[in-house]
């Protein structure tokens, strides 16, 4: 009987083990494309489970779209080469990102800081489309559409 009981209470917690993992999914993401942004740090949230950088980018009509870029874990970017204060608001940057299929967020392939230096982001190791020779030559996203 106790065998049959630490099998059943063994079986459950690979199902369950196996569902908590499902949210790590990549399926959010088109890794077949790649944009260009430049704009203004806005926030930079060095937290677990993915860490953000939030970016203010101006928009044809001169106002200002709040774009997200997702990172991995911290321990992930940091064997990367970020740190905590890898990023500050204010700071101009340009972002190579991997779009979402949800609106004003990507997950980020590089960050180009003020002084050209790069910190890259883990979508480098997932992207699928054209070879990016010139960062400066990829094309922005298409316009957002106004939020109803």
């Amino acid at each position: 009987m106790k065998n049959r009981l630490l099998l059943a209470v063994s079986l459950l917690s690979v199902v369950f083990a196996t569902t908590s993992q499902a949210h790590h999914s990549t399926a959010e993401f088109d890794y077949t494309k790649a944009y260009l942004v430049e704009g203004t740090v806005k926030e930079f949230q060095w937290t677990n489970p993915h860490s953000w950088v939030q970016v203010l980018v101006q928009n044809k009509d001169g106002g200002l779209d709040d774009w997200g870029f997702e990172l991995g874990a911290p321990l992930f970017n940091i064997r990367m080469g970020w740190k905590s204060n890898s990023v500050t608001a204010g700071e101009h940057v340009k972002v190579l990102f991997c779009p979402s299929r949800a609106r004003a967020r990507g997950t980020l392939m590089r960050l180009i800081l003020p002084d050209g230096s790069v910190l890259n982001g883990i979508a480098n190791n997932f992207y699928r489309g054209t070879p990016i020779t010139e960062v400066d030559k990829v094309e922005q996203p298409p316009p957002l559409e106004p939020v109803p």
